[in-house]
């Protein structure tokens, strides 16, 4: 798989979770990559924020594909959405007529007398005070009647009266204490929603046979045949002869032969047997001997209640060691499409890939790129007594390099 396809399953993966940000960085980066990728554009469509975004990602997957029904609806549903700018005429309101003032002492009427006024007196200066005009007479003949004046003396002199003693009581008491009331609150905590994170359940990893030492092979001791016996000559007058032992022969000895090396042990495989009422099944891999490839060490399935509310697929790839193969692209097949997601770094409990499921039992199939896997197939929403319902369920498994 080239660096541009994982590029563009992380973008897809993080449009499915809900994450715009990231989504829209990936997928630009993707179409920069591939400008004739019509996924690349199709999907950026869908998490732009503007209408002008929209349009451009449609049309170019329209100049790379004029069958896209999907991108040619989308371009429609767009343009009637944005209608020209209507220009809305507001009619000026007609001036207030003048109101008729009643005739003033004198013959002519207020207003006129009021314009006179003002044209014989230059306008006051900006921020003065205008004070508040009396008629002719009126104001003068209040102040030049006797009664006015022994009326308002007295009042006076009664508030100044009353302002003291208020001042001379206060400094005698002092200041007034402080009322003490309860101040009433509430504290409002914020607390931060749960992790999006599944709790990963226990690994517990079945410990490898080691293999016995192999016994040494001792060779056996060699049997030395007996010399036989060598007849005697005939009886003569001469001397008789001694005789002359034979030298003995020993049998070769066989060199030890090594024993052939122990064949590789495959890991232990932990599977669920809830997964064989569901229809679940793996496809193994065919290789030869001495190959390297994807082995299903973990399967295992959440019901409704157990998955809390998640409906996703959670992978895991493991090297030889049991370490988390970052980067290495999962492969989730499914009846009109796949996509290949990378194995990310993130913190436990996370898994390493979190594919989303919408559909019902026996719709996915899951396997890891690079190298000869297993298969599993048959995953999906839904229980065994309701499996053709989007019931919330969730899938846990685990692939681990291995070698036959």
């Amino acid at each position: 798989m080239s660096g541009r396809d994982v590029v563009l399953a992380q973008g897809i993966a993080a449009a499915r979770a809900g994450d715009r940000p990231a989504a829209r960085r990936l997928l630009a980066e993707a179409a920069r990559r591939d400008p004739t990728s019509e996924m690349a554009w199709l999907w950026l469509s869908g998490v732009l924020d503007t209408a002008q975004g929209r349009s451009h990602c449609l049309k170019k997957v329209l100049e790379i594909n004029p069958a896209n029904e999907v991108a040619r609806r989308g371009l429609q549903v767009l343009e009637a959405a944005t209608p020209a700018p209507a220009l809305i005429a507001v009619s000026a309101p007609a001036p207030p007529k003048p109101a008729q003032a009643a005739p003033a002492a004198g013959g002519l009427p207020r207003s006129a007398a009021a314009a006179a006024a003002r044209r014989r007196k230059p306008p006051p200066e900006a921020g003065a005070v205008t004070a508040a005009r009396v008629p002719a007479g009126e104001g003068q003949s209040l102040l030049a009647q006797p009664r006015f004046w022994q009326a308002l003396i007295p009042c006076l002199a009664v508030v100044a009266v009353s302002l003291v003693a208020a001042l001379l009581v206060s400094g005698a008491m002092g200041p007034p204490p402080l009322e003490h009331g309860r101040v009433a609150g509430a504290a409002l905590a914020m607390v931060s929603p749960s992790p999006h994170g599944t709790m990963r359940p226990t690994y517990t990893a079945t410990a490898t046979p080691t293999p016995t030492a192999t016994p040494t092979w001792t060779p056996t001791a060699t049997f030395t045949p007996l010399p036989t016996d060598t007849p005697l000559p005939t009886p003569t007058d001469t001397e008789t002869p001694t005789a002359t032992p034979r030298p003995v022969r020993r049998q070769p000895t066989a060199a030890p032969t090594a024993p052939p090396a122990p064949r590789p042990t495959l890991p232990p495989r932990t599977w669920d047997p809830r997964l064989d009422v569901l229809g679940v099944r793996i496809e193994p891999v065919g290789i030869a001997e001495g190959q390297r490839f994807w082995r299903l060490v973990e399967a295992r399935w959440a019901d409704e209640r157990q998955s809390g509310g998640k409906h996703s697929i959670f992978v895991e790839v493991l090297d030889f060691q049991g370490n988390r193969v970052v980067g290495q692209p999962v492969i989730v097949q499914w009846a009109d499409g796949n996509v290949a997601l990378a194995v990310e770094n993130r913190p436990a409990p996370d898994w390493g890939v979190d594919f989303g499921m919408y559909n019902c039992l026996g719709s996915y199939a899951v396997s890891v790129g690079g190298a000869p896997s297993d298969r599993i197939v048959g995953l999906g929403l839904g229980t065994p007594d309701r499996p053709s319902f989007t019931i919330h369920t969730s899938f846990y498994l685990v692939f681990r390099l291995a070698q036959r």
